[in-house]
């Protein structure tokens, strides 16, 4: 999971507004439809000569846009249907800061939706390369996928990656679990307040992340190693605070995973622990146990 993850790369809550009149018929099918959009451009600009002080001291530049948007939307008039598409949608306007470019069409349409963001990130990123320019390279890639599903609840998952051309380019990643009888998203509310069994899930969370860490170092790191060396003191020993995003759920558990440098340096990539079911009893909500039994 590690290596997709950091592979993987997410862009900026737009609120489309769309009627549900007549969503209350129809049970979410299962069927899922991908669409995408591509578009690629490359050429050889010459911009005019540095500056003296400058420190480029190249006259010609190459320019590279590469932008693909991959979204799995699923197909029918259910509510949850409507509500995974206009999830999705609010989630590429919320994680790239295409200043409040809402796609305001109509969710059912999906190829419409992914035409909008990916002529706007173009629009976005050609009025950023106008010559002279230094750095013309630009790459963006945007997926939306079913990764997990159940007779009472499905989940999507969500990524991001830029890049600019620079040391290394920036990531985001995260799913969100609806359920099929009203498309609640569940999130945070998977898991209990209470603090005695908080306690219980976090020594979990902490095991996993010990685990995640150990990979490749050649022995298992402790938890005292963890707080202190791996995450800089951004998990506590008294309280583990839960990622920005999720949890939400696998075939293999619930997935918890912290952003790039949301506990950690970028060179840690997605650090993350996937908590079997069976470790889990008595720690989530009712609403949530529910939609595994």
């Amino acid at each position: 999971m590690k290596k997709i993850l950091t592979a993987i790369s997410a862009l900026i809550i737009v609120t489309a507004m769309y009627s549900c009149k007549d969503r209350s018929s129809g049970a979410f099918s299962g069927d899922v439809s991908t669409k995408k959009f591509m578009y690629q451009y490359a050429d050889q600009r010459v911009a005019p000569p540095a500056p003296a002080d400058s420190e480029y001291q190249n006259d010609a530049d190459s320019v590279y846009i590469s932008i693909t948007l991959d979204l799995d939307l699923p197909q029918g008039n259910s509510i949850m249907a409507h509500r995974i598409r206009e999830w999705v949608s609010e989630q590429v306007s919320l994680n790239h800061f295409l200043d409040e470019m809402y796609f305001d069409g109509n969710l059912d349409d999906g190829q419409a939706i992914a035409d909008y963001y990916g002529n706007e990130f173009k629009e976005d990123i050609e009025q950023t390369l106008e010559p002279p320019i230094f750095n013309g390279y630009r790459e963006v890639l945007v997926t939306a996928s079913k990764t997990f599903e159940n007779s009472k609840c499905v989940t999507w998952l969500f990524t991001i990656s830029e890049y600019t051309g620079g040391a290394h380019g920036f990531q985001i990643c995260y799913g969100a679990t609806f359920r099929k009888s009203d498309g609640r998203l569940f999130g945070k509310d998977i898991v209990t307040n209470n603090w005695e069994k908080r306690q219980r899930l976090d020594s979990l969370i902490v095991d996993g992340l010990c685990e995640y860490f150990s990979d490749g170092v050649g022995e298992k790191i402790d938890p005292e190693t963890l707080i202190h060396e791996y995450t800089d003191g951004k998990i506590g020993e008294m309280n583990v605070a839960l990622p920005e995003h999720g949890p939400w759920f696998t075939s293999g558990g619930l997935d918890f995973l912290y952003q790039q440098y949301e506990i950690a340096p970028y060179a840690a990539g997605m650090p993350g622990a996937t908590i079997p079911y069976e470790k889990l009893a008595g720690l989530m909500t009712p609403a949530a146990a529910a939609l595994l039994k």
